[in-house]
């Protein structure tokens, strides 16, 4: 397992810090958002456009480094994020995206 940095976000009324973490399976390699902490002080419209702003930004990051998917434990985040589909052997609400 590779450990990246923590991830920073800030922007007017964003402030969040998100722990990733890079692991193998027999799906190929893939990018979990383990752990995301802060506060988002935005109106319901600009907290969804947002958090899906950003959330691309980390898929295409991890494209780029050869991860084949993008998986999020925790909070159930399936409303702002449909095209992520159940992880079911993550922890939590867990959700993944194909990448390639």
């Amino acid at each position: 397992m590779t450990q990246p940095p923590i991830v920073g976000i800030v922007r007017s009324g964003v402030k969040v810090l998100l722990r990733t973490e890079v692991h193998e399976d027999n799906r190929g390699i893939y990018c979990l958002i383990h752990t995301l902490t802060g506060e988002i002080h935005l109106p319901p419209k600009a907290f969804v456009r947002s958090v899906r702003e950003e959330i691309r930004k980390l898929e295409r990051i991890a494209r780029n480094s050869g991860c084949a998917e993008m998986r999020i434990e925790g909070r159930d985040w399936h409303r702002l994020l449909p095209d992520y589909e159940p992880w079911p052997e993550g922890e939590g609400h867990a959700l993944r995206k194909r990448l390639t």
